[in-house]
Parts: C-alpha cells; sequence; structure tokens
C-alpha cells in the first residue's frame, strides 16, 4: 500500500517536479560519492596488512566500532551476518568488514575471536590512529573517547561499497537483515 501512495505522490508532480527530484536524487549520490572515498591500509585480524583493494571483486559491507561496545556494534553486525547466511553460496560474493576505532584496547588477536562469532567470513581491521584517522576521514566518520568515561564514540553506519570499492550506499543504525539482502542481490 505504501508503494502505491509513493507512486501516486510523485506521479501527481509535473514534468518540471519530477525533473527537480530526479536531479536532486542523481546530486544526493554523485555528492555521496565524493564524501565517501573508501581508502584504507590497516591490519586484518590475522596481522596482514591489507588495503581497499585487497577485497576488490567482492562488495564489501564495511562497519566503524570496537569490540567492547555493549549494544549497537553486536546488534548490526548480527545482521549483517544473517543477511549473508541468508544469501547461501552468494554470500561468497561479500566481504564483510569490522574496523575497530578503539586503538587502544583493540588488537587483532581480539578481533580475530570477536569477528569470528557473527560470521567466519567476517574481517576484522585495526591500525594506528593515524591509519586510523586517515580511514575514517575517506568514509567521513566520527570516532573518539569520552576522556571522562573512557567511553569509545563512532558513527553507526553500515557501508555498502562497490567490487572496486566504491560507495554504493549507507544503512543506519537499526537495518535488518532482510534490508542488507535486499540490497546485496540488487548489486549481484
Amino acid at each position: 500500500m505504501q508503494n502505491r501512495r509513493n507512486h501516486s505522490v510523485i506521479a501527481s508532480l509535473g514534468v518540471r517536479s519530477r525533473l527537480a527530484l530526479l536531479c536532486l536524487v542523481v546530486s544526493s549520490t554523485a555528492y555521496a560519492e565524493d564524501v565517501v572515498k573508501g581508502d584504507f591500509e590497516l591490519i586484518d585480524h590475522r596481522g596482514q596488512v591489507v588495503t581497499e583493494h585487497s577485497y576488490d571483486g567482492k562488495l564489501r559491507l564495511v562497519y566503524f566500532g570496537f569490540t567492547r561496545c555493549p549494544d549497537v556494534c553486536p546488534t548490526t553486525l548480527f545482521e549483517v551476518a544473517r543477511a549473508l547466511r541468508h544469501l547461501g553460496d552468494d554470500a561468497a560474493n561479500v566481504q564483510p568488514i569490522f574496523i575497530s576505532v578503539d586503538v587502544e584496547n583493540d588488537t587483532p588477536e581480539i578481533l580475530a575471536s570477536y569477528v569470528a562469532a557473527f560470521h567466519p567470513a567476517m574481517v576484522g581491521l585495526v591500525g594506528s590512529r593515524q591509519q586510523l584517522d586517515a580511514v575514517a576521514a575517506s568514509f567521513n566518520v566520527t570516532y573518539g573517547v569520552e576522556q571522562a568515561t573512557d567511553s569509545v564514540y563512532h558513527s553507526a553506519y553500515l557501508f555498502l561499497m562497490d567490487r572496486q570499492g566504491r560507495f554504493l550506499d549507507l544503512f543506519g543504525y537499526g537495518v535488518k537483515a532482510a534490508a542488507i539482502e535486499a540490497r546485496l542481490r540488487e548489486n549481484f
């Protein structure tokens, strides 16, 4: 019913209004591609240096967080893992990536057990503060530590990147596995 209502609203717009709406959508996508570069050089949970090109040929789901996160990170990664399980054999075309923003506590060893708890294909990445600042700027995310409480904060977006590491889409916190799965299938 909602899709019909949205279609009716768009259909009721005049030609100029529909063109303006189209321009807005196209320019927003182009702007997002300019804002989200997706470049990185980090260490994976096996201790290997990786870049965005290490995963060329696969769609990527990239999430920033930290292993001590009590709710937002595990909830999002659980939904990513569910989406991958629903994809079955097609999940081989997707690389889930978890980038830790907690350089003080998260090590490759800690990340190895953390990502394994969600999905065997998930990769955990860490780096120095300088490397993390660079990747955060590349994805246009924020993170930090509240000094008074030692609490880590970060952007809670899930990025969908194409097979060459270019931005495709952004999911907000609370996205469900079905929505992730559907968007991935659109890009196979």
